[in-house]
């Protein structure tokens, strides 16, 4: 995508991934964030989030936290207005190499069963690794199960 810039932001930038955050995920799942969750995670050593830009909007981001050398991928959305442009591919190619660039050994996920995003974090390489019953709980109260992916890098 042209004019596309992947960079890393801070808590100042939360205000600014609440609408991908609203518009990305469907309520009906319970994955969505508030934004006292977000900065609440960004106070914690090791938590990062990557920002995709087109211009002065974010498009996109990510929120990932480390420790030692392994790495988790929180959350990644995408506006849907500029989804199937590659945006969260770029926005995983990043944290990928930054991972690896900071001697990450692995990285791992928690996807909702469910959500055909598995299919995309499997042609990154990511590995079914386990399940989590009921880890979601979505605005009617039903739960869904996780499954757990992870990458040896």
């Amino acid at each position: 995508m042209t004019g596309l810039q992947i960079m890393e932001g801070d808590a100042r930038d939360v205000a600014a991934i609440m609408p991908v955050m609203d518009a990305a995920f469907d309520p009906a799942f319970g994955e969505a964030w508030t934004a006292g969750q977000c900065l609440s995670l960004l106070t914690v050593p090791g938590s990062t989030l990557v920002l995709a830009e087109v211009g002065p909007k974010v498009v996109g981001f990510a929120l990932t936290r480390w420790i030692l050398d392994e790495e988790e991928l929180l959350m990644i959305g995408v506006h849907p207005e500029h989804q199937r442009q590659r945006i969260a591919h770029n926005l995983l190619s990043f944290i990928l190499r930054r991972a690896r660039e900071h001697n990450r050994t692995r990285i791992f996920l928690e996807v909702r069963s469910n959500n055909p995003a598995s299919l995309f974090y499997k042609s990154f390489g990511f590995e079914y690794s386990g399940t989590r019953k009921g880890y979601y709980r979505g605005d009617n109260g039903v739960r869904y199960d996780a499954t757990t992916m992870t990458l040896n890098l």
